[in-house]
C-alpha cells in the first residue's frame, strides 16, 4: 500500500502529536483519497517521522531483533490509540459521524459514511467543516496565515456556531461577532438585538466610557429562549467563537459584563448562561498518561473547563446540533441557505488546497 501523505500540502503528523490529532490526520487523509485508509498508513507517517532521513524505518533491514520488536510494540500501542478515539467520535454521532469504522482481520480502515438524508448530510459537512479549520490551525495543513482560505477560516466557524445556537435553547439566535451580516455598527448592533429579542432596553447613544471602536465587545453569538408572556428573566445564553490554538486562553465570562452588558441600558436578563464554539474536540490537547485513564482524564477536565467558560460547543456537538438545526426551521430559509453555500465552498477550496501537490 502506498504512502498518500507526501504527495499533497496536507502534512503527516508530528511524533509529539496526541491521540486526537493523529485521529484527525486519519480523517482528513479519507476526505483527500479515493477509498479508506488503513491503520498501516498511519503507522509508516509516524514511523518516518522518527526517522531524521524521513525512510520508512519498518522496512530497514538491517534492525536489530530488539528494535523491531520495540518498534513493533509502539506502532500497536499508537494504532490502539487512534482506534480507540475514531471509535469514541463514531459512539458518540452514530450516523452524524461522517466516517465509517470497519475491523478486518485485526486490522482497521476508516472509509466516507454515505447517507442520502438531508440532516445526517448537513451532520457531515459540519464536522468536515470543522476538521479542516482544526487541520489550518494545527501541523496537520501548513497554510500562509495571510492565504484566503485561512482568513476566512474564522467567518466559516461563525457561521456553523450560528446555525447551530438555536438549538441549545430550542430558540432563536443572532449573529453579533463583528463584522455582522449588516455591518453594524456596535450601537445599532446592540439595538437591532434588542428588538429581535423582544427583551432588555439599548441606549440612544453610547453610553459613556465605552469605546467608539468597539466591535462585539467579545461576543460573537446571542442565543435565547423567550417565552409567550414577553417578561423578562427569559434564558439568554452568550457565546463566544474561537477558531485558532489559544480558545482556552480567553473565557467569555472575563468580558462580557465590562465590554458586552455594559452597552445596554437594561440587559436582555440579569442571569446568562455563557457558550464557547470551538471547531477541535475539548479533549484535543490530552496526552497520554500511564497513571490514569485517558476517557476518565477527559471528562475531569471537561468538568473543570465548564467553571472557565461555560458550555463548550466542540465538533461533536456541533454536529449533533447541526443535523436537528437542518430541519428544525428556526432560521430564516434563504439566509440559512446563503450561510449553508457559503460554508460548502469554503469546504471545497479547503479540500483542493489540501489535495494539491507541494511541489
Amino acid at each position: 500500500m502506498q504512502e498518500i501523505r507526501t504527495a499533497m500540502r496536507a502534512s503527516a503528523p508530528l511524533d509529539s502529536s496526541t491521540r486526537a490529532v493523529l485521529a484527525d490526520w486519519v480523517e482528513l487523509q479519507v476526505l483527500l483519497s479515493e477509498g479508506p485508509v488503513a491503520e498501516q498508513q498511519l503507522i509508516r507517517s509516524q514511523a518516518a517521522q522518527s526517522e531524521p532521513d524521513h525512510g520508512d524505518v519498518l522496512t530497514e533491514i538491517d534492525l536489530e531483533p530488539a528494535d523491531e520488536e520495540i518498534l513493533e510494540t509502539s506502532a500497536d500501542e499508537l494504532s490502539q490509540r487512534v482506534h480507540e478515539e475514531l471509535a469514541y467520535r463514531e459512539s458518540v454521532l452514530g450516523p452524524l459521524y461522517p466516517f465509517e469504522l470497519t475491523v478486518e482481520y485485526g486490522k482497521w480502515a476508516l472509509r466516507r459514511r454515505e447517507t442520502s438524508d438531508s440532516s445526517e448530510q448537513a451532520a457531515h459537512r459540519a464536522y468536515v467543516c470543522c476538521l479542516l479549520i482544526s487541520a489550518m490551525h494545527s501541523e496537520l495543513l501548513p497554510i500562509a496565515s495571510k492565504h484566503t482560505l485561512f482568513t476566512r477560516s474564522a467567518k466559516i466557524m461563525q457561521i456553523e456556531s450560528y446555525l447551530t445556537a438555536a438549538e441549545i435553547l430550542g430558540g432563536s439566535a443572532y449573529w453579533f461577532g463583528y463584522p455582522r451580516p449588516d455591518h453594524s455598527n456596535m450601537l445599532t448592533a446592540v439595538q437591532k438585538l434588542v428588538e429581535a429579542m423582544g427583551l432588555g432596553v439599548a441606549p440612544n447613544e453610547r453610553p459613556p466610557g465605552l469605546s467608539p471602536n468597539a466591535n462585539d465587545g467579545t461576543v460573537d453569538i446571542v442565543a435565547w429562549r423567550p417565552f409567550r408572556d414577553g417578561q423578562p428573566a427569559a434564558v439568554v445564553a452568550y457565546g463566544q467563537v474561537a477558531s485558532g490554538r489559544n480558545w482556552n486562553t480567553k473565557p467569555i465570562g472575563a468580558y462580557v459584563k465590562g465590554h458586552f452588558l455594559s452597552w445596554f441600558t437594561e440587559p436582555p436578563s440579569d442571569k446568562h448562561i455563557e457558550l464557547l464554539f470551538i471547531p477541535v474536540l475539548q479533549h484535543h490537547k490530552l496526552r497520554e498518561s500511564s497513571s490514569e485513564g485517558y476517557r476518565e482524564v477527559a471528562r475531569a477536565q471537561a468538568r473543570l473547563r465548564e467553571m472557565d467558560f461555560g458550555v463548550v460547543i466542540d465538533r461533536l456537538r456541533l454536529t449533533e446540533l447541526m443535523a436537528v438545526s437542518k430541519v428544525g426551521g428556526r432560521y430564516d430559509e434563504a439566509e440559512y441557505m446563503s450561510h449553508e453555500a457559503e460554508a460548502e465552498a469554503w469546504v471545497s477550496e479547503a479540500l483542493a488546497y489540501a489535495s494539491e501537490s507541494c511541489s
